[in-house]
């Protein structure tokens, strides 16, 4: 929670942290292809709200079958999680990238990113759970490093596509992490 701290402090107060968002999202502009690009709209379409919702709720139904009601319950996360994000949104207000050639347009705020912290809040419980209910070290490793690399994923794909800076990205990983360390420490 301390890096979205210091990230939101900087956005209110101004820093160089505006400048070196520039600089990252006009190198990737500078170096987009064809192949990325497909690859980052498919993935970050894949981690649109609804979609995310979409998954939650299945798996919510599928865990609800299996009698695992501690696991609802950790799901539960990535919804409030998403909430709380709409409502950061509107409480900085920060507006989106300009970019010469964007590749996608939205209309809503850009502090903090939305499929970060949507991704996170998935990736992260579904690491969680994975965590809590094996003991072999290769699949928590595994589940680990999908988790890690997914959540990568899925916000650079939103900065390279220009739909959020750098620091929007990370803040929402930051709102991400925190939701889960600290709504999944009551459920053990």
């Amino acid at each position: 929670m301390a890096v979205w701290l210091l990230l939101a402090l900087s956005l209110v107060f101004g820093s160089s942290l505006a400048a070196f968002d520039l600089q990252v999202t006009q190198f990737l502009q500078a170096r987009r292809t064809p192949w990325l690009t497909r690859a980052m709209l498919l993935l970050s379409d894949s981690h649109e709200t609804v979609r995310v919702l979409a998954a939650v709720a299945l798996l919510a139904l599928w865990r609800l079958y299996r009698a695992d009601r501690a696991a609802v319950l950790s799901l539960a996360v990535v919804p409030l999680g998403q909430l709380l994000n709409v409502g950061l949104k509107h409480v900085f207000q920060r507006a989106r990238p300009v970019v010469p050639e964007p590749l996608v347009h939205l209309t809503t705020y850009s502090f903090p990113s939305g499929h970060a912290v949507a991704s996170t809040l998935l990736y992260g419980v579904l690491c969680a759970l994975v965590l809590q209910r094996v003991r072999s070290r290769s699949w928590r490793v595994a589940a680990a490093t999908g988790a890690v690399a997914m959540v990568c994923l899925v916000a650079f794909s939103r900065v390279y596509l220009g739909a959020h800076y750098l620091s929007d990205v990370i803040a929402g990983m930051a709102v991400g992490i925190a939701c889960v360390a600290v709504f999944l420490r009551p459920v053990r």
